[in-house]
């Protein structure tokens, strides 16, 4: 999926183009291939600050899902296209350009491309992939009233369809040691792999190869934890390896480079390179 913006090329050419460009402006930071995975309002040199922002640690103000993709593009040697999609004097016109083109590329939760939270205009509602009211109640026995559990669930749901709950809010569950289920035996499955993924993409990790991923993640400022139930079949099918901790929630899954395939396969690579967590 290309888009065809006014201006397509790199950092230092857009630099270049903005320099006599109109006040205000939309653009689109797209991989090597030309597909977009961001869209922003900015002036000035708004457009060239997410690759700053992206060679510090994820923090709870950022975009942890944009920063991964920056971060996929850098590892694979390539850099980010630069596309400038409207230029105007009127603030109001950029937004609803802004807007329009977000809801037409369409963001991760909705089959598309996009990284974006918000769905542009100047808004911070309706935040996505995570979305507090789009899953509010979408999995069996998830309240309305509980925005940590649906922000968690919305963010599981962005990534693939599941009938049960692979994340859970700190506080409202005990969190267990992870074991092996003894004389069970378990086939590595869509709903561990949803568990792995999920947080490596929360906590901005690659999957390209030998990893490892933290039980614990933090999605738009909502802490929660591999669900003990998902962790103790991932431990017990062989998906990862347990490296325990006295305190379950620090503990981490490390994964070599076949289980890492493993669980991406599962989930699907195309998915996987839209969160970043694959190149």
């Amino acid at each position: 999926m290309k888009t065809t913006g006014i201006f397509r090329g790199s950092r230092e050419a857009c630099r270049s183009f903005l320099y006599s460009a109109p006040n205000y402006y939309v653009y689109v930071l797209c991989r090597a291939d030309g597909r977009p995975f961001y869209v922003g309002k900015g002036t000035r040199d708004r457009v060239f600050s997410h690759e700053n922002e992206a060679r510090h640690p994820n923090d709870r103000r950022s975009n942890a899902y944009k920063l991964n993709v920056i971060r996929s593009i850098w590892r694979t040697g390539s850099n980010l296209i630069y596309e400038i999609a409207f230029t105007s004097d009127d603030e109001e016109a950029a937004y609803r350009h802004e807007a329009e083109l977000i809801s037409g590329l369409k963001r991760l939760h909705e089959g598309g491309p996009l990284t974006n939270l918000a769905p542009g205009g100047g808004t911070t509602g309706e935040m996505a992939p995570a979305s507090r009211e789009r899953h509010s109640a979408t999995l069996s026995g998830i309240p309305d009233n509980n925005p940590d559990r649906a922000t968690l669930n919305g963010f599981v749901l962005s990534i693939a369809e599941m009938k049960s709950v692979v994340l859970k809010p700190v506080g409202q569950f005990t969190a267990r040691p992870t074991q092996p289920f003894p004389r069970v035996t378990r086939k590595p499955s869509v709903r561990q792999a949803v568990a792995l993924v999920a947080s490596a993409a929360a906590n901005g990790v690659s999957m390209d190869g030998a990893c490892q991923i933290p039980r614990h993640v933090l999605v738009e400022d909502v802490a929660g934890l591999v669900e003990n139930g998902v962790a103790c079949d991932i431990a017990t099918s062989g998906m990862a390896t347990l490296v325990p901790s006295e305190n379950p929630e620090d503990e981490i899954f490390s994964l070599d480079p076949r289980q890492s395939r493993v669980a991406t396969d599962l989930v699907g690579v195309q998915k996987c390179v839209d969160l970043g967590v694959m190149n």
